[in-house]
């Protein structure tokens, strides 16, 4: 086992210059470290997103971290973990650079149609019992050439009032997951997500399945899922199940 740093009760890894993906890696090696290693990398050559998408991850370019969380987990819902990821993510990058971002469904960090950083978030299974969550940050802090993609990509430094600065926003970052983790089951923290929600009462398209029809978005519950209105009926979205794209 590798020499960690240990801050405010997480476990934190040497940095690694590259890696193949952070959430990759604690998955491989999740039996033998503890709850709340943190693992953070300059540069993944196989970044990871939802829906098996690839997320652009050069090298000194972008803050991408993991999370592996191994206790208690019968009390952390997953649909409000993936929430509330988004929602500290969020804090801690107003906090380090002063720009006020948005939470597109379910944990895309957005600034005017552009997303500026992603979440992951897995379960490790042993039989059909849950062991571990793991929780991967990848976010976009400094202005680079973006290959093409379908989302709009953008980084912290092309819109914040003030320069981002790395090694803070990995502290803050961890600050406000631990803060957000202890809230957990504090009905104010689905409303602090809703309240930086940027798909709220809008016109979404949802790709589900293959399929994509128009709806509105009119609400998020106090699990974390979208309720929505179709020309037919109202339907429940749960995290991960589906793609929203705020339609044009």
């Amino acid at each position: 086992m590798q020499t960690m740093t240990k801050w405010e009760g997480f476990s934190i890894l040497p940095i690694q210059e590259t890696i193949s993906s952070t959430n990759t890696w604690l998955k491989e090696h999740a039996a033998v470290y503890p709850d709340r290693t943190v693992l953070i990398a300059k540069e993944q050559t196989n970044g990871r997103g939802r829906n098996e998408r690839t997320f652009y991850s050069a090298k000194g370019k972008g803050l991408y971290l993991s999370i592996l969380l191994k206790a208690h987990m019968q009390d952390l819902p997953f649909t409000k973990l993936t929430a509330c990821s988004a929602l500290a993510l969020q804090r801690a990058i107003f906090e380090n650079c002063q720009l006020q971002t948005q939470i597109k469904w379910v944990n895309d960090i957005v600034y005017q149609g552009h997303k500026l950083a992603g979440i992951l978030c897995e379960t490790l299974y042993e039989g059909n019992a849950p062991t571990a969550f793991i929780i991967g940050f990848g976010v976009n802090v400094f202005s680079q050439v973006f290959p093409k993609m379908e989302n709009t990509p953008g980084a912290l430094a092309d819109f914040a009032p003030n320069m981002p600065c790395m090694d803070t926003l990995i502290l803050s970052l961890l600050h406000h997951f631990a803060l957000c983790l202890k809230e957990i089951h504090d009905p104010a923290i689905m409303e602090a997500y809703r309240q930086c929600s940027c798909v709220l009462q809008k016109e979404i398209l949802v790709k589900e399945r293959g399929n994509s029809y128009p709806a509105i978005a009119y609400a998020i519950d106090d699990n974390g899922a979208l309720l929505i209105q179709t020309k037919e009926n109202k339907k429940i979205l749960q995290s991960g199940e589906v793609s929203i794209r705020i339609q044009k």
